[in-house]
């Protein structure tokens, strides 16, 4: 359930470290349960906080709904849209049975962007491609992790001493080197 409240910021600061919490409703995508092109069976249909659902999840057929980590892509459209503009994208104003009884996210088939406040055109790109309606027209996770759009922050940021910093690293160019920058 990625949302701002399961989002801690260490010692307070938007620099630091940042720790997400409650995975109650995380999958483990194994080589065995998960396909990237087929995804894997969404077994937690009517969980979570609809505001960060993606349309995916809220299809309802004979069989349950395919996901992927496309559904956490999705997710981070929705903090980082909320985090520039103050408010959710989609059904804002609404509670989640408004949300649920009125097919909000099914309907949102495009982000809108306030005209204030002012948002770079490349930041608006990036909420776009999270927020993309088909999941198959969403940036995937890794995609993600190397968007144009987060790498000059990343390069800044990232220790390559730490393996996850590494790893960042070596698939987008990083480097530790800050005078590179």
């Amino acid at each position: 359930d990625l949302k701002p409240g399961n989002i801690l910021l260490v010692n307070g600061t938007a620099c630091g470290e940042i720790k997400i919490t409650d995975f109650g409703l995380s999958k483990i995508m194994d080589d065995d349960s998960y396909n990237s092109v087929d995804g894997m069976e969404l077994t937690s249909q009517g969980a979570g906080t609809y505001w960060y659902l993606p349309p995916e999840c809220f299809v309802v057929g004979k069989e349950p709904p395919k996901i992927s980590n496309k559904v956490d892509v999705w997710s981070v459209g929705v903090i980082f849209y909320q985090c520039l503009y103050g408010r959710k994208p989609f059904g804002h104003n609404q509670s989640q049975q408004d949300i649920l009884q009125e097919n909000t996210i099914l309907k949102a088939t495009e982000v809108q962007f306030p005209p204030k406040p002012v948002v770079t055109p490349e930041a608006k790109a990036f909420i776009r491609r999270c927020l993309a309606y088909r999941k198959e027209d969403r940036i995937d996770v890794q995609q993600l992790a190397c968007d144009p759009y987060l790498l000059p922050h990343i390069r800044k940021s990232v220790s390559t001493s730490s393996p996850a910093g590494a790893a960042i690293a070596s698939t987008s160019g990083a480097s530790n080197n800050s005078s590179s920058n």
